[in-house]
Parts: C-alpha cells; sequence; structure tokens
C-alpha cells in the first residue's frame, strides 16, 4: 500500500504588512469585520477586512512600551483587550474602529520569585474574555488573574490562580482560553509537570483546578521525564465545548543527547467529564532527518468544528481534519510564512483564516 497523497498547499489570499517586528497574535471581531494585530514592535493595529481581497487599515494602537503578546475581542464586538509584556493589559472601547478610546488599564504586579529564566519582569502573554464578556482572564508569569468587568471603566480583580506547584520550576503561563459556555478555563505553560491546566470558573471568584491535561512526551531523557512535560503553547476549545486542543513541543533525543531535536504536536481532548479528560488523537508533522519541526504556537477550531489549524515555530500553518477526534488528518497545507507562525485566528464565519509570525506579516487565507 502507497504512502498518503500530501495534502494540497494554498497559498495566501491577501498579506497585511502594517508591523515592523514579528507579529505575536491575532483576533477577529464578533462580526468579522475587523482584525486585530499585535506585534513586538508595541503596537496594536485595526484591520478592516470586509473585504477579505483588500484589507485597509483603519486604526494604529500605540499606548504600550514593549511588545504587545495578545489580542482579544469581547463577544459583542465592543472591546479589545491587548496584553503587553510592560505588564499591562488595556481594554479598548472600539464602537467606533477608526478612532479607538482606551477604556481601562488592567495593571499586573512584577513577580516577587526568581524563574530558572531570571527575574522575570511579569508580562502579560495571553488574555481571553468570557463569553458573555463579564469577565477576562490574563495570563502572566506562573499566574492567571481573572477580572470582573461589569463596569468596564473600573475593573476588579477577583480571582488569582497559581499554574505552578514549585516556585523553582516555574515558566510563564503562555496561553488561556474560556470554554463557549463559560463554565471552563485552560491554561497552558512552560514549566513543571502541570504544563496544561482545566480550571472549573462556574464560580468565578473561586475557581477550581479540576484536571491536568499534559500532552505525551515521547523520547524523552530521563534525567527530564520526572520533572518536566511538554509546553503547553495554545489551546483552543471546539464550539460545542466538549473538545479541547493543545499545541505543545516534545524534547527528543539523538544518539543520548537530549535537547537534540524539538518535534511540535497538536493534541485533542475530550473534555466532557472535566474532571477526567480523555485525549483522543494527536496529529505531528514529519520530521526532515533529525531537523525539528519546532513548537506548535498556535491552534484554532473552525466555528463548525470539522477543522483544527495548527502554527508551528518551522513556519507551517496546516489545517487537520478532526470529524473523527481521534484520527487527526492533515486536509491542507497553508503556505505564505517564512519565520515560526505565533497564532491563528478563523473569522466567525469559518470562511477565513488570518496567521501571523516572527516574518512581520499577517497573512489570510480562504478556507471556506
Amino acid at each position: 500500500m502507497g504512502q498518503p497523497s500530501p495534502p494540497p498547499a494554498l497559498g495566501p489570499a491577501a498579506v497585511l504588512r502594517g508591523h515592523g517586528r514579528a507579529v505575536n497574535a491575532v483576533a477577529f471581531s464578533a462580526d468579522g469585520r475587523l482584525l486585530a494585530s499585535a506585534s513586538t514592535d508595541t503596537t496594536v493595529v485595526l484591520w478592516d477586512v470586509t473585504d477579505a481581497s483588500r484589507p485597509a487599515h483603519a486604526a494604529r494602537l500605540t499606548s504600550h512600551r514593549r511588545a504587545v503578546n495578545a489580542v482579544a475581542f469581547s463577544a459583542d464586538g465592543r472591546l479589545l483587550a491587548s496584553a503587553s509584556t510592560d505588564r499591562s493589559v488595556i481594554l479598548w472601547d472600539v464602537t467606533n474602529p477608526a478612532v479607538p478610546t482606551r477604556s481601562a488599564v488592567l495593571v499586573h504586579e512584577r513577580p516577587g520569585w526568581l524563574s530558572r529564566d531570571g527575574w522575570r519582569q511579569g508580562g502579560v502573554h495571553a488574555v481571553s474574555f468570557s463569553p458573555g464578556g463579564r469577565f477576562i482572564a490574563c495570563a502572566s508569569d506562573r499566574t492567571v488573574i481573572v477580572w470582573d468587568l461589569s463596569d468596564p471603566a473600573r475593573p476588579s480583580r477577583c480571582a488569582r490562580v497559581t499554574h505552578h506547584r514549585h516556585v523553582w520550576q516555574t515558566g510563564p503561563v503562555r496561553t488561556v482560553a474560556f470554554s463557549p459556555d463559560g463554565r471552563l478555563l485552560a491554561s497552558g505553560s512552560d514549566g513543571d509537570k502541570n504544563t496544561g491546566v482545566l480550571w472549573d470558573v462556574s464560580e468565578p471568584t473561586r475557581p477550581v483546578r479540576t484536571a491536568v491535561v499534559r500532552p505525551q512526551a515521547r523520547d524523552w531523557p530521563k534525567a527530564l521525564s520526572s520533572g518536566g512535560a511538554p509546553a503547553v503553547y495554545s489551546v483552543g476549545f471546539r464550539h460545542d465545548g466538549r473538545l479541547l486542543a493543545t499545541g505543545s513541543g516534545d524534547l527528543g533525543v539523538v544518539s543520548g543527547t537530549y535537547g537534540s531535536w524539538r518535534q511540535g504536536a497538536v493534541t485533542v481532548w475530550d473534555v466532557t467529564d472535566p474532571a477526567h479528560p480523555v485525549r483522543t488523537g494527536t496529529g505531528s508533522l514529519p520530521l526532515a532527518g533529525l531537523g525539528n519541526t519546532g513548537r506548535m504556537y498556535a491552534v484554532a477550531f473552525s466555528p463548525d468544528g470539522r477543522l483544527l489549524a495548527s502554527g508551528c515555530e518551522n513556519a507551517a500553518v496546516t489545517l487537520w481534519d478532526v470529524t473523527d477526534p481521534a484520527h487527526l488528518t492533515p486536509a491542507a497545507r497553508l503556505t505564505g510564512h517564512r519565520k515560526a507562525v505565533r497564532a491563528l485566528a478563523f473569522s466567525p464565519d469559518g470562511r477565513m483564516l488570518a496567521g501571523c509570525g516572527a516574518d512581520t506579516t499577517v497573512r489570510l487565507w480562504e478556507t471556506g
């Protein structure tokens, strides 16, 4: 029986050039008319993508002092959150996209511990609005903080959870996402055994850890297997909340030397019972000899739940058919990016996928 034919390659329908450095995040508004991109150049750009073949520059937001790591729109489309290495999350009123105004600033304190990478600056790495828009979860170094936005002009901190149990193995919480019904919060990090965590946030002021979703390590050296797991760089729920996808990077061994290669993987979990998530399937890109595929930085389900997009450190963007979650099948390769892909987002109607990365561009592909 022959090898399966490779998935078709699809080029981008549009390339957006508005940043001078790496683009770290993208997000569509609920009506699909706006796309926000966040960059290491400290800015956020709003794009009018009403005509996806001719995206137009709508506004540039310049209030952050350091790299902007994440952006997210509220469900009603009125607020945009931008998160930065400067330890702040800015809430923008984008009712008039041409003239966004600052609604509030959420300040995260500088951490008081020594991490494995030295003194961290307490940057905010990811944000997620709850479906109703009342809460926003912000992922920082070692912690996730939940804010109450009942009064968007005066947000209040309502909960804080610690992701890791051991201070010397702490790492940044890189990703966070509410489930579609708002009852669960998933987070992922680069640290000790608890790299992926599910939280019950039915009572937002008292989040409860329900389970750990730890990607399966392959060929881990014994020195690391007992103290770590592949970092979880991205998480995403399917529209019905029954499936969760995680993007990770497995450390491998060649000729007895650990760290010789790293293979990105996307894992799908059945979280129907949040206390007992079940790993249903894993997809990974083929290694070229002893080369890397790198970390899987981005995952995103299509609105209809039939496709899962993944973005990798080696610039690969893959569409996976997840009709059968136990068997992830590559459906298409989306070409164009030349460096690491940092984030992906489907438009609300599922017809477009936006990707961004270290090559300073945002690319739009037609997916439906």
